[in-house]
């Protein structure tokens, strides 16, 4: 009994104690038989302990039994707890990774909406930018349309206006009916006398000697009552051979019979040729820098060579003073920037060197106002500099003037009005802002209308008292062909339509009623040429 208590002491369990419970009820039966087995049969007390052996033994071997089956139900429950255990947490993932699916697809489900509200939103702003632009387009549209009609209202108000000048010129009377009739003219020209047919002298219309002899003007006569000019008879000796001989262009002795051929020409309003002259002069082909030199013949329609300048250079500027060529400034491989100047005499088709400039610069622009040649802005080799000079052909020699209120380089100028307009171009940056020149108080100002879009590299120019701009690269790296034309009477720049191809550092000139633009390049050299018409 006590090694059973024992025994029972190791039990730890719910199971243990009830079998306890039960064998301590079988074991005071066996007490109550035990007593009656001693009272009534048992008389001697080794056959008692005989007995007590007997049931030691069977009670020890019960136990063990007991002990054992105790040990199997108590791993069988640590068993099923394990295995409780192991459920609750394949139940717990289980559940957990549903609710990981619900909360990602409600997350899927709300991005996607997230989604269709934004390609909703998008669709809707995109729409409104398309209305919007449509709307804009038809304004400008709209606008153009009004600046086109007063444009041509403008310029029928001009031409009417001319013609009715040239009505009343019409009208006036004739002052000298002889001259009017004479087919044979006596001219004293300096003290020389020069006989010549009407037809000789008045070939060339609107020239002074043609006015001269429509017999509407006064005439100053010699004691003969010849035409007296008090001009240098040499000179209109020989403008009288070329009337004479229009095919065959007179050709200086020097530098200075050129000067003074031209000049004389110009003051009787005779043209060596009958058209203007377009040079395309210099640049860079690609491979190396050039100094050839091409004239258009718009008779034959192809370019011709001339002679080429003495140096290769490329973006530099240029400009006509007097009917002589000047090109000064620009760049090549042996120089970051140059100072020297070269003039092109188109009589002899020589080239000769001028005072140089007091600072070397390339890409200068380069325009003519009121007797003077302005170089203008630049780079001098190591920054973009705002400083201009003006080339006085009485002292052959370049000055400086007010320089510009920002350093510009491969701007574009203009003369008009009186003043030099100079037009974008860079200092960093492209610009739209123009600032303009006044002469006589030789001062820069900032012009309060910019262009509609930055742009350097480009090309202005002036037509029918209106400004041009073609072409050139903006702050994008994109090159252009879109033009701008700046209108005096509504004083704003508008988009006009654009040139065939997009291109910048080109060469550019008027021609009559047309502006010619060649060359340049957009990613390669170009060797294209066309012809704008405002109009």
């Amino acid at each position: 009994k006590e090694n059973f208590l024992d025994a029972a002491n190791l039990i730890n369990d719910d199971t243990g104690l009830n079998n306890l419970k039960k064998f301590s009820t079988v074991n005071n039966v066996n007490d109550t038989y035990e007593k009656k087995i001693i009272e009534t049969e048992l008389s001697d007390a080794s056959d008692f302990e005989n007995m007590v052996g007997d049931l030691r033994i069977t009670f020890i071997n019960w136990l063990k039994k007991t002990q054992m089956n105790f040990i199997r139900e108590k791993d069988k429950l640590f068993k099923d707890k394990k295995e409780l255990e192991m459920e609750r947490v394949r139940l717990y993932k289980e559940l957990e990774n549903r609710k990981n699916i619900e909360e990602q697809k409600l997350h899927d489900e709300r991005k996607k909406l997230d989604i269709d509200i934004s390609n909703g939103y998008k669709q809707i702003k995109k729409e409104k930018e398309e209305h919007r632009k449509r709307f804009d387009e038809e304004r400008l549209r709209f606008l153009q349309e009004i600046d086109k009609i007063k444009l041509v209202l403008y310029l029928e108000k001009e031409k009417y206006y001319q013609e009715y000048k040239n009505f009343e010129n019409d009208k006036k009377k004739i002052v000298d009916a002889n001259i009017a009739t004479e087919t044979m003219i006596d001219i004293n020209v300096g003290g020389a006398i020069f006989e010549t047919s009407r037809h000789t002298l008045t070939q060339q219309k609107d020239s002074f000697i043609e006015k001269l002899l429509s017999g509407r003007h006064h005439v100053t006569r010699d004691k003969q009552g010849r035409i007296f000019l008090d001009r240098d008879s040499e000179l209109f000796r020989i403008i009288l051979n070329f009337l004479r001989n229009p095919l065959t262009i007179p050709i200086p002795k020097d530098l200075s019979e050129s000067e003074a051929l031209l000049k004389e020409a110009e003051f009787y309003g005779i043209k060596f040729l009958p058209f203007p002259l377009v040079f395309c002069i210099g640049g860079f082909d690609g491979v190396e820098y050039l100094n050839s030199m091409e004239l258009l013949d718009i008779s034959q329609q192809c370019w011709r060579m001339c002679t080429p300048m003495s140096t290769k250079k490329a973006y530099f500027g240029s400009a006509v003073l007097n009917n002589f060529l000047y090109v000064f400034g620009g760049n090549n491989y042996d120089y970051k920037a140059l100072f020297e100047t070269e003039v092109y005499d188109r009589l002899r088709d020589v080239w000769y060197v001028s005072s140089n400039l007091n600072i070397p610069r390339r890409n200068n622009c380069g325009v003519t106002s009121n007797g003077r040649i302005y170089c203008i802005g630049g780079y001098d080799g190591s920054s973009i500099i705002p400083n201009v000079e003006a080339y006085d052909h009485r002292m052959k020699a370049w000055v400086e003037v007010a320089p510009l209120n920002t350093p510009r380089s491969s701007a574009m100028c203009v003369a008009f009005d009186n003043k030099i307009y100079v037009i974008g171009g860079t200092n960093g940056e492209r610009l739209n802002s123009i600032e303009v020149y006044e002469e006589k108080m030789n001062k820069w100002e900032q012009f309060p209308y910019a262009l509609l879009e930055a742009r350097s590299s480009g090309a202005a120019f002036n037509y029918l008292n209106q400004i041009y701009v073609v072409g050139g690269i903006d702050n994008e790296h994109n090159i252009l062909d879109s033009v701008e034309q700046y209108q005096p009477f509504n004083k704003r720049w508008q988009f006009l339509n654009g040139v065939p191809e997009k291109k910048m550092n080109f060469g550019a000139a008027t021609l009559s009623d047309s502006y010619i633009i060649t060359g340049g390049e957009n990613g390669e050299v170009l060797n294209s040429c066309h012809f704008f018409s405002p109009d």
